[in-house]
């Protein structure tokens, strides 16, 4: 079956495609991957990110249960961001994302 045929279907693998698209979304997750960070600190790693799509992409992946949002009660506030369980349950995805790279790309 090709990749249009699958659409509307309950393929899996379009399923995860879905919630992992995006030029940021994995980039993102990979970087969590490690432990939880703050805005800032993302920022940074993910330079040459827009804070606006650094901020959308964080929303998008808490709408989706991949990543946590956790706003600390100091002045200014602080926020950090880290991986729920099922955001966890991705690094399979990016072992062998990484092993595939180390492989083919050298």
């Amino acid at each position: 079956m090709t990749a249009d045929a699958l659409r509307g279907t309950k393929c899996p693998v379009d399923s995860t495609l879905r919630l992992l698209s995006g030029k940021w979304r994995l980039i993102v997750l990979f970087n969590l991957e490690q432990g939880s960070l703050r805005w800032g600190q993302l920022r940074r790693n993910l330079s040459p990110i827009t804070p606006r799509v650094l901020t959308a992409t964080l929303r998008a992946l808490e709408d989706d249960d991949l990543i946590w949002r956790r706003v600390e009660n100091t002045v200014p506030p602080q926020v950090s961001y880290g991986l729920t369980p099922r955001g966890k349950d991705l690094s399979p995805v990016f072992g062998a994302m990484g092993a595939w790279g180390a492989q083919h790309l050298q």
